[in-house]
């Protein structure tokens, strides 16, 4: 018995509890198989020829591949018996049946997050709380404490619950709760209710973005995050066409100030999405369909294996997936470098966005524009950005390093900040018009793309679960900083504020460039321990496979055996020496 071997017995009598996964049906197999199916594995990578007839004889010819979980001693094996357009046509109704719904779920939770900036236009409601930047800060840092403090626990309970449950309720929670807005009558009722808004929509965003990496495989992840942070986009769009017109029809109707039917309107909408939500959000690809309905599914037995496997071929860890998150997954992630990376480049990015976010409306208004056309106006950066953010998504698939995309937005936010703050005091209302539209156009795309750059990059579902509810938690904790920058002292250039703000970038546009050379430099020590393996998509990876590559042994789960290498799978749970980082 060679090294190799004695390895693998070891690791087996150390775990023997063993189920196979073929054709989509779970049966237990013996001892004795799983060493054959071992062992034919070796063999396969020594002779092509044994290769060839294994695989012709038992699978057709298929791909195969054999997933040993260390946690549990579970092997899984699947034989990729569809064809790319059975796939690609189960994707496209995938998009056409979850995509709306998050897409509105996003939509509504931005719309009651940002009305505030367009109430604050409203004199009624300045006058009634005697508002000013003070005042207004607090509010902002408020909201995004709630969030912060809510944000793992609430993402930690979505895997305990169903997804078509938990989100329905979050949206049914915070809408409720927006909708109440329009009834405070002091500063305290309005401190506490932007808290509570923003501690209910903890943990929607990353809790979506887990959601979305369940049913998607890596290379589809990017489009899918755009598609979804195109909610939050959307909302900033149209919240200042529909408060412009809010406050110009209903102020006084039915004894309500126009901020009052803000709230109460754009509120009430979401309570009723919440029951359209709860019905119709497919669970998991073992269950596709609501958690109440168990006669009628989206998808057959056998489309649903497949978009499992699919998942399980592109990503093995999510194989695992079924041990839900606990306190010790929270720890171990926070022990890696990778998502502090990405948590610094948002805070310090996040700050201007957290700047002007209560302000923008306001900042329009100052130039001299009414109420109305300052709402309105407001929008007309945010449709720009919506074009920018698809660009750079369709793009930053073919751009390499992936990270550039980030430093090119952050440049150009820190080039409309110093353009900004650099127009002179009698520069017209329309050039300083100009400049705002040029640096709201790129604030928060960063984020987005940031979010997405994590998302590739974290191999296990559950540390990818936590990792993205730390940099929801950063956007926030950024929110709470940057919220306090635009003070009543400085206004209305703001030229100290916009100062901070481009120091912030500056740092944040170095952090891009120093996690890019990180990426490298772990890809680097990846080719040490495997041998150099290019960065390369999906269909190309297609055109390079041969008969070797028909059968693939993976192991996932944390290492147990003190004989593998633990630099092998630094922030990684997936032994596969085709993996590299995106940098």
């Amino acid at each position: 018995m060679n090294a190799e071997n004695a390895k693998f017995h070891v690791a087996f009598f150390n775990q023997l509890v063993l189920t196979t996964y073929i054709r989509g049906i779970h049966a237990p197999i013996s001892y004795q198989q799983a060493i054959m199916t071992s062992q034919g594995s070796s063999e396969i990578k020594q002779e092509h020829a044994a290769v060839t007839d294994s695989v012709n004889s038992t699978d057709d010819g298929y791909q195969v591949l054999t997933i040993i979980n260390r946690e549990t001693g579970e092997t899984i094996v699947i034989k990729k018996d569809w064809t790319d357009e059975e796939e690609q046509r189960l994707v496209r109704k995938l998009d056409f049946i979850i995509t709306p719904l998050i897409f509105f779920g996003f939509f509504l939770l931005q719309l009651d997050r940002g009305n505030i900036a367009n109430a604050y236009t409203d004199v009624n409601l300045i006058n009634m709380l005697e508002l000013n930047n003070y005042r207004i800060n607090i509010a902002s840092a408020l909201f995004s404490l709630g969030i912060v403090i809510f944000e793992i626990p609430f993402n930690v309970a979505l895997q305990r619950v169903s997804p078509s449950v938990f989100l329905s309720f979050q949206i049914f929670a915070w809408s409720l709760v927006a909708t109440l807005q329009s009834q405070f009558t002091n500063l305290a009722g309005f401190y506490v209710t932007r808290f509570l808004v923003g501690a209910l929509e903890a943990g929607y965003i990353p809790g979506c973005l887990y959601y979305l990496s369940t049913w998607y495989k890596r290379s589809e992840l990017g489009l899918r995050h755009t598609l979804f942070f195109y909610g939050n986009l959307t909302a900033s769009a149209t919240s200042g066409l529909i408060a412009a017109g809010i406050l110009r029809d209903l102020s006084g109707v039915g004894g309500m100030s126009g901020w009052q039917w803000i709230f109460f309107i754009e509120g009430i909408v979401g309570v009723g999405f919440s029951f359209i939500f709860f019905a119709f959000l497919p669970d998991t690809a073992d269950h596709p369909a609501a958690f109440w309905n168990r006669r009628w599914f989206y998808f057959t037995k056998e489309e649903a294996r497949i978009l499992r496997d699919r998942i399980y071929v592109d990503d093995p860890a999510k194989s695992v997936s079924t041990r839900k998150t606990n306190h010790k997954d929270v720890w171990e992630t926070f022990k890696k470098p990778i998502p502090w990376l990405h948590v610094l480049i948002t805070i310090s990015s996040m700050q201007t966005t957290a700047a002007l976010s209560s302000y923008i409306p306001l900042i329009i208004r100052s130039m001299g524009f009414g109420v109305f056309e300052s709402n309105a106006r407001s929008s007309i950066p945010q449709w720009c950005s919506m074009v920018l953010i698809l660009l750079l998504s369709i793009s930053s698939k073919h751009i390499k390093p992936r990270g550039g995309s980030i430093a090119f937005v952050l440049i150009w936010q820190l080039a409309a900040q110093i353009a900004l703050r650099e127009l002179p005091a009698t520069a017209s209302p329309t050039a300083r018009f100009t400049a705002l539209c040029f640096l709201v156009t790129a604030v928060a795309n960063g984020h987005i793309l940031n979010t997405s750059w994590l998302s590739v990059n974290i191999k296990s579902p559950r540390e990818r679960s936590v990792a993205l509810a730390m940099l929801i938690m950063a956007a926030n904790i950024g929110g709470i900083c940057g919220g306090q920058i635009l003070r009543d002292n400085d206004r209305p250039l703001y030229r100290k504020g916009f100062l901070a703000l481009i120091v912030l970038d500056v740092f944040s546009v170095l952090l891009v460039f120093f996690t890019i050379w990180y990426y490298y430099n772990l890809n680097r020590k990846l080719e040490k321990l495997h041998g150099k393996e290019e960065l390369v998509d999906e269909e190309e990876e297609k055109e390079k496979e041969t008969v070797e590559s028909l059968h693939e042994t993976v192991y996932v789960g944390f290492n147990t055996s003190e004989v593998m290498d633990k630099e092998e799978e630094e922030n990684t749970f997936v032994r596969k020496p085709k993996y590299r980082y995106i940098p």
